[in-house]
Order: C-alpha cells, then structure tokens, then sequence
C-alpha cells in the first residue's frame, strides 16, 4: 500500500529535516506533503525549498510564504528583518522561488483525507475559504477578525466530519492528535520537535530540533 507521509512546520530546519526524511526510511513509491512553512525563521530556507523540490513533495501555501509574497510585493511586514534574510538567503534564485509560492495549493485532498495549513471553517467549502483564513485560522469567532483568540473555539471544535484533517501552524499547542484531526507543528523552530504522520495508518514520526533557532511567537 502507498504510504502518504504528511510533514509538519519545517521553518528553515534542514537538518531536522533531513534526519526525520531518513528515520522515515523513504521508499520509491511514497507520497510527500508539506503543511506549508517551509520558509522563514530558520537558518536555511533555500535548502529546504530544494529538498522538497528534489522530492517531488506536494507544498501547501502557509502563512509564512503568503506573507513573503505580500512582502515582496510592498516591503512592509512586522518581519521586515526575517523576510530580508529569506531574501538574502534565495539570492539570484528569488525569482524562481518567487513564481514557484504563487502557484502553492492550499489545501490536498482525497477521499480519506484532507490536508491544509491552519484550519477549516463552519459552513465553508474548503475551496472556498480564503487564503488569509486558510492559513492562519486557530480560533474562530465567526467572522475571522480575531483568529487567535482563546476565548474563542478553536476551529476543530467545529469540525464533525469523520474525514481525517491533517494540519500544522499551532505550534504553542504542538502535536495535537484527535479522532478526525491531527495537529503537526510541534516547533522545530523554536527547540521543539518536528514532526510527520504517515497515513492511512496514522503513525507519528517526530525528530527534536538541533536547538532553539528563534525565541517563540505565536506566528
């Protein structure tokens, strides 16, 4: 049976990356996907762009690479510092990296399973929930004005179905498994863990990260 092996918040982490794609023990016929996030506050952005490219890896769009694209669109962020090293970082390939975030999905879906980088929303196809929402939702106040309020529901408080959705983006709650839901940023980035599952069989596979390469926050 093919395995589908879905990864979490990888943030510039190569080397957890790289650790956690051996302890996987890859074989010809599986398929990769990446919740989003593979860029940003880590130390090696463009490496983790071209492991998932060497792999073939399905990439779903996070918040960071929506917020990369905006920034480079007008150079105002809270991230100024961040994104100029991403941009440091990509170098003469920026274009090519560019045009390759544009095209990322925000969601991967089959019959068992649906994959996206945040969360889903009550009453809302998930082709129709835009990307500021899809990639960013935690809680839900009805309207997304605040979506990171806990006060609020999280998002899966809504969910009944019995489809399996496999997400990342909450990484102050880190790997968070329920029946019809899997949370996988467990904060590479931060010192934490990254981590994977493979499906249909639901098996965590998690490496700790190296070290802590940023102080944490919410984002």
């Amino acid at each position: 049976m093919q395995r589908t092996i879905v990864i979490g918040d990888v943030h510039g982490c190569i080397e957890e990356l790289e650790e956690l794609l051996q302890k996987l023990q890859l074989k010809q016929d599986d398929k990769i996907i990446f919740v989003g996030d593979l860029i940003n506050k880590g130390p090696h952005t463009k490496r983790v762009l071209e492991k998932a490219e060497a792999l073939n890896a399905i990439v779903l769009l996070g918040n960071h690479e929506l917020g990369f694209l905006k920034y480079l669109e007008n150079k105002r962020s809270p991230r100024h510092t961040q994104f100029e090293e991403v941009i440091s970082d990509l170098g003469a390939d920026l274009p090519k990296w560019r045009a390759w975030m544009r095209g990322l999905p925000t969601f991967y879906e089959t019959d068992d399973f649906l994959v996206v980088h945040a969360g889903v929303i009550p009453g809302v196809a998930v082709k129709d929930i835009p990307p500021s929402i899809i990639t960013r939702v935690r809680t839900w106040d009805g309207e997304g004005l605040d979506m990171n309020n806990n006060k609020d529901p999280a998002w899966y408080d809504f969910y009944a179905a019995d489809k399996l959705i496999v997400y990342g983006h909450w990484a102050n709650q880190g790997l968070f498994v329920r029946e019809n839901t899997i949370g996988l940023d467990s904060g590479c980035v931060w010192g934490g863990a990254l981590s994977a599952v493979i499906l249909p069989e639901r098996t965590i596979i998690q490496v700790k990260a190296k070290r802590a390469y940023r102080d944490f926050d919410l984002e």
